[in-house]
């Protein structure tokens, strides 16, 4: 068994790669708890946050060994599904109303 040890379990991580793993399963954790309760307006900065976070874990790692690494989970199959949630979202909630600058009053003179 110890010889079917896998590469990215073999491969020691610094503590900022550690973090890296942390902060991108804590994202993952944070979407799809937003994804369940239909949180439309914040999954656009977790899925940013996720994305990222993977994408650093991959450079370190490389992508068959991140994917196993972070459970199998691949952030970018979900972007079309993200997408089409977010745009759900918005045609449920009306964006708010922009400001109007208004004119600076006139000092009397």
């Amino acid at each position: 068994m110890q010889l079917m040890t896998l590469f990215y379990l073999q491969k020691e991580l610094t503590p900022p790669q550690e973090a890296s793993v942390d902060i991108y399963k804590a994202s993952q954790k944070a979407y799809n708890n937003a994804l369940q309760h239909k949180e439309y307006q914040i999954l656009e900065d977790l899925w940013k946050n996720c994305i990222n976070s993977y994408m650093t874990v991959r450079k370190f790692l490389g992508h068959p060994n991140t994917c196993k690494l972070l459970n199998g989970w691949h952030p970018l199959m979900e972007k079309k599904n993200m997408r089409l949630l977010t745009a759900e979202w918005r045609k449920n909630n009306a964006p708010p109303p922009k400001q109007v600058p208004r004119p600076a009053a006139a000092i009397p003179t």
